[in-house]
């Protein structure tokens, strides 16, 4: 069974009132990780940059099997230390976990992007996200980009979930 976490999410804050909205670390099931990075297809020469990464598994899978550059960006303390501490144990070279701001963090040098992130943040991002260089690709879990028309949406069945799970990829031209 998967573990939940809540934490809170620093840049989704109510009205100017301070609060903070809280949103589950809730982390994409490893077959669901798989098919993400497989409709990707990162290259080796090309640098994935995953939104909230979490427990790392979408930068370490991204690293050891496409051989391409990878990077989290992710604020929680705990799972940035997992995460460093997974990828240095597996020897990844080409893999990298970095304490920042989603959204402040500079997404130019990215040719791929993945989320599993709200549609609230995903709105939020959006200016930034079709702002990539062309051709970059985008590649959201479960959650749509809210007013952009994905170039392909596949179903994944998880076998660790039982649950289907929506995978949105975006171009961008």
């Amino acid at each position: 069974m998967e573990r939940y976490m809540l934490r809170a999410d620093p840049y989704l804050f109510g009205g100017g009132e301070g609060l903070r909205k809280k949103i589950p670390f809730v982390p994409s099931p490893h077959d669901v990780v798989k098919k993400m990075l497989s409709i990707a297809d990162p290259k080796p020469d090309e640098l994935l940059i995953d939104l909230g990464s979490g427990d790392g598994r979408m930068v370490i899978s991204a690293a050891r099997d496409y051989g391409c550059r990878s990077l989290g960006v992710e604020i929680d303390d705990v799972l940035i230390d997992h995460s460093r501490r997974r990828i240095q144990r597996l020897g990844l070279k080409n893999a990298e976990i970095v304490k920042a701001d989603l959204h402040q963090f500079d997404l130019s040098d990215a040719d791929i992007v993945t989320l599993y992130l709200l549609p609230e943040t995903l709105k939020v991002l959006k200016p930034r996200l079709l702002n990539l260089k062309r051709g970059a690709r985008i590649v959201s879990h479960d959650y749509r980009i809210p007013g952009l028309e994905p170039d392909e949406v596949y179903i994944v069945r998880s076998e660790k979930t039982g649950r289907n799970h929506l995978i949105y990829l975006y171009e961008i031209d």
